[in-house]
């Protein structure tokens, strides 16, 4: 937990208020957080957190907006350092999104939380959320163009893709899937994607 202050900078109180509100979501829960806990735990008066956030919705958008903004990073790294096949550069992408979710589990958890009840009250997040797909759209976009990837909309395959990595990742962070099942995150990720990209590669007649 961050020290108590006795005032803060405006900054430094928006950036302790979402610091702390992660740590409060990786050791309790979403639905337990709120604004005067934040705030008591920072030292600081239950009103302060409000000169920043209008309610617990707002703070949960901005953590989920930072945490799609790093998904993205992290998706462009492997659009950047991966010059192989489609078919292989669908697969990084789904491992690095898989490696993502379970390093950062606290914005993770915001990010797939149904306690933001409409995106398009926020369109930061929106755009952060929806520019993070794009990624994976065009690539299976330009594998349908190399005749590597079968037809169909793109946004459906991209979107079944997506439940799958989710999929994986949620169960990995409800330790839903031992750690003994597999010998890591990254061999676990990989046998994932390596099934999803056999379901999604066009079939070549015999």
């Amino acid at each position: 937990m961050i020290e108590a202050k006795d005032s803060y900078h405006h900054g430094d109180l928006r950036h302790g208020i979402i610091e702390e509100a992660k740590i409060w979501i990786e050791t309790k829960d979403i639905s337990s957080l709120s604004l005067r806990g934040i705030a008591r735990r920072l030292g600081v008066s239950h009103n302060a957190p409000y000169r920043h956030f209008t309610d617990k919705e707002s703070l949960l958008a901005t953590i989920a907006q930072i945490g799609f903004e790093k998904l993205e990073q992290s998706l462009q790294q492997v659009l950047a350092n991966n010059t192989s096949t489609p078919e292989e550069r669908i697969k990084t992408l789904g491992v690095k999104y898989i490696e993502y979710a379970v390093s950062n589990p606290a914005y993770y958890r915001v990010m797939s939380s149904a306690y933001i009840s409409n995106y398009q009250k926020y369109p930061s997040l929106e755009k952060a959320a929806e520019e993070s797909f794009t990624i994976l759209k065009e690539a299976i976009a330009q594998g349908q163009k190399a005749r590597v990837i079968r037809s169909g909309d793109t946004k459906e395959l991209a979107s079944v893709c997506w439940s799958l990595v989710h999929g994986v990742s949620m169960l990995y962070l409800d330790r839903q899937i031992q750690a003994s099942t597999v010998d890591s995150v990254e061999k676990l990720a990989k046998l994932a994607t390596a099934m999803m990209i056999e379901g999604l590669e066009l079939k070549k007649e015999s």
